[in-house]
């Protein structure tokens, strides 16, 4: 689900000062209290104390709370709240925290607000496939054009070996050299978990895929065959990689019976996203200086 609407105007908030203010920012009228978010964050890192308390968290957390307030204001708009499954899943929650012993945290407070925002979420989510159903014939169309992108193509197993400028070129010289892709991640790569898991992943990556979400790579392994490797790094800020195809196939297109659910699953969820994504644009959303 894409959070950006009003992401960049909420980054300079949190990290300018308004943090410590009473309210952070007002959706439609409703004031989202800094307590909120502060309570939201010590009941994360009870839960998990090795979860720093940062800016960029307190920002995920009220990009979050903004979300969930217009979806919830939307959804007692709709009376969704009354509806009889929804009290009865609310109580059968209240009664299993109960029963656990979970009401008697001291983040309880927090953790339900939280909880019952999320299940008003799906309340939401749920009159919107109602309202707005996906046909047999929308996932024949959506089956159609993914078949038709992937049709012909072909994928990569990728490794890569993360390090510095002058390092690249001596693992490139290595490689060269017909020394092991493997010997020669591990004795330059700083990237630990690629070092531990072998240095090539299971996965294989569509070059379509690629050529929409990594240009630069794209470019650079496209025409490269199984054993090749880039003869110049690629450059991300201060790192510079080196990639190495282990392997590339044919994509193989599952058929529409194989994949029908997946894709169905996939549009209602974009309707969904769609629906919150308009609530976001048509609401009054202040950060507050």
């Amino acid at each position: 689900m894409k959070k950006t609407y009003f992401a960049s105007t909420l980054m300079l908030a949190l990290t300018s000062g308004t943090l410590f203010a009473q309210a952070l920012v007002t959706v439609n009228g409703q004031a989202i209290d800094s307590s909120v978010i502060d309570d939201q964050v010590a009941s994360i890192r009870a839960s998990n104390p090795n979860v720093q308390d940062t800016p960029e968290l307190r920002q995920m957390l009220t990009e979050r709370q903004v979300i969930s307030t217009v979806v919830t204001q939307e959804a007692k708009k709709l009376k969704l709240d009354q509806s009889a499954e929804f009290k009865a899943a609310l109580e059968q929650a209240r009664a299993d925290a109960a029963k656990q012993g979970a009401d008697k945290k001291a983040t309880f407070k927090t953790e339900w607000a939280v909880f019952e925002n999320d299940l008003l979420g799906q309340a939401f989510a749920a009159h919107i496939v109602r309202q707005y159903p996906v046909q047999e014939k929308d996932v024949k169309a959506a089956y159609n054009d993914f078949s038709n992108f992937y049709k012909g193509t072909q994928e990569v197993q990728l490794g890569e070996i993360l390090t510095d400028s002058s390092n690249a070129q001596k693992a490139i010289a290595d490689l060269d050299a017909k020394k092991s892709f493997v010997s020669v991640l591990n004795q330059y790569s700083i990237d630990e978990a690629a070092k531990k898991a072998g240095g090539i992943p299971k996965a294989y990556v569509p070059l379509k895929d690629l050529q929409e979400s990594a240009p630069p790579l794209y470019a650079a392994v496209k025409d490269l065959k199984k054993g090749a490797y880039t003869k110049t790094p690629l450059q991300n800020g201060n790192l510079y990689a080196v990639f190495y195809v282990n392997d590339r196939r044919n994509v193989t297109v599952p058929s529409y019976e194989a994949a029908k659910n997946e894709i169905g699953s996939d549009l209602q969820a974009a309707r969904v996203d769609a629906a919150i994504q308009s609530l976001l644009k048509k609401a009054s959303i202040k950060v507050n200086k």
